[in-house]
């Protein structure tokens, strides 16, 4: 599969390979969300068959608290998965490898634009991320695909951790887009088919088809958002009992993966006439279908088989305090952790269908490019932009501006800080919008720290500095929805 990727990603991978074979021992420094723990089960795996001494250590973000308990842990080598490229000032002078694909802070001492080392690079900072390739960190490769081929450069045998490289770009969003994996995930997905038991099939792209009953997967749906039926439970059964569909097998609910294939097709292509019906564009009846990635080795009806339950399931092990144990599971365990992470995963769902409904109850607040909504402490940090994003593809949203979340920040701070969370469309990426360059300069301006991809990214922030946070990015986003629009012009 390396023949398929740029030289110099390889070169990056294989030198970040050879820094962590010359140390002692390693610290797996790695993001608390699905690709974050899947980057983080990658590393822990290669290094453990290398017999090196390693231990992981998971952050929400690296500010200077978390910077400082790496340099005091006294290892020989940091290997951050899913961060570190923003922070590539204050992690030079340490001794590591940053195997990442968020936009790079400026004056990467990594790497030129062309992947080629600089004459004045004297970084202690080995630093594979695709973006520094020309390649998207947003749709084709993630974090977790960075450390994979960090761990491949390691030993060919780790080609197996593919799997949890496709892990890690659904966790990502990085299918959205085109609806399939694509760029240097492909590569890693053929990795992964051969390897790892991961299939791509084109299905109902509706979150819960292994563990949902059939009308609430119908009803949770968001994109498409299908009139009369997303959102309204009654709505969802009376449309599956028109079509003859029987909900229930003896005592059971009938899940998606449970419907004949014929019963498949009749529910795809009637939901399809409504949305036409509807007078929705062809773009969007089209997202209705896609490829979808399945872990063949899974148990049937287990929420690790489709790769999107999956990844919600470490997220919900991230998002609340108990990452190791999205850890454990990435690496195998079955029993004790992925009974704890189903119980954090019933536990998510629950605070997320809370906070959705005080979300939607607060009101959203209307600017010129941007919307928002201050949760204040009702909603907590780690999932409010997860509300953010869900809100923005409700009933009614109003789509044509990028849905900014604050909520206070629970993390220590000699002052009050609080989260900012922003979500935007493929529709708004296409006009120019990039949330990761707009958050992280706001959060600069006003004295905190932002970034991210170009259609989900946030910051933190000084409490007192929202209103002109808000200001400066409303001016940002609208700088660049009309700049692409003035070009096309």
């Amino acid at each position: 599969m390396c023949a398929k990727l740029p030289r110099g990603l390889w070169r990056d991978a294989q030198r970040a390979a050879d820094a962590l074979s010359k140390s002692r021992s390693v610290v797996i420094a790695a993001h608390i969300d699905a690709d974050g723990i899947a980057a983080a089960a990658i590393a822990s795996t290669a290094l453990a068959r290398r017999s090196a001494k390693s231990e992981t250590r998971f952050f929400k973000k690296l500010d200077e608290g978390a910077l400082g308990a790496l340099r005091s842990d006294g290892a020989g080598i940091v290997w951050f998965t899913d961060l570190g490229s923003g922070s590539l000032g204050k992690i030079e002078g340490m001794q590591a490898v940053v195997s990442d694909h968020h936009a790079p802070s400026g004056g990467s001492p990594a790497a030129g634009a062309n992947g080629q080392r600089l004459l004045t690079d004297f970084s202690t900072v080995e630093h594979v991320n695709p973006q520094l390739h020309g390649i998207s960190g947003a749709n084709d490769l993630s974090g977790a695909g960075s450390t994979f081929l960090v761990a491949l450069a390691f030993d060919d045998r780790n080609i197996d951790l593919a799997g949890l490289g496709v892990l890690g770009a659904i966790g990502d969003l990085q299918d959205q887009r085109t609806r399939r994996l694509e760029g240097a995930n492909r590569a890693i997905l053929e990795a992964a088919s051969k390897s790892s038991r991961v299939s791509e099939i084109e299905d109902i792209r509706f979150f819960g088809r292994e563990t949902r009953p059939v009308h609430k997967l119908l009803e949770f749906s968001s994109d498409p958002f299908i009139p009369r039926i997303s959102g309204n439970e009654e709505g969802a059964i009376s449309f599956l009992l028109e079509l003859g569909i029987e909900l229930k097998d003896g005592d059971e609910w009938r899940t998606w993966t449970d419907l004949t294939g014929d019963e498949r097709e009749k529910i795809i292509s009637e939901l399809k006439e409504l949305l036409l019906a509807a007078r929705r564009r062809q773009e969007t009846v089209d997202r209705l279908v896609g490829k979808v990635y399945v872990f063949g080795s899974e148990a049937k009806g287990s929420p690790l088989r489709d790769a999107k339950e999956y990844a919600t399931l470490l997220n919900a092990c991230g998002r609340h305090g108990r990452p190791e144990v999205g850890l454990r599971i990435c690496m195998g365990d079955r029993a004790d952790a992925l009974a704890e992470g189903v119980a954090l995963l019933r536990d998510h769902r629950s605070a997320i269908s809370k906070a959705l409904a005080w979300a939607k109850g607060s009101g959203v607040i209307r600017m010129r490019s941007i919307q928002f909504f201050d949760a204040g402490d009702e909603i907590e940090d780690t999932i409010v932009g997860t509300v953010a994003g869900m809100l923005l593809g409700s009933e009614g949203a109003d789509r044509t501006a990028p849905m900014v979340a604050f909520a206070e920040s629970t993390e220590f701070s000699e002052e009050p800080k609080v989260k900012a969370s922003a979500r935007g469309t493929q529709d708004l990426v296409s006009k120019g919008m990039d949330l990761s360059l707009a958050m992280r300069a706001a959060a600069e301006k006003v004295g905190g720290v932002g970034g991210g991809h170009n259609i989900a990214a946030g910051a933190t922030i000084p409490a007192d500095k929202k209103e002109e946070f808000l200001d400066s990015l409303d001016s940002i986003v609208t700088s660049q929805l009309t700049s692409r629009a003035q070009r096309r012009g």
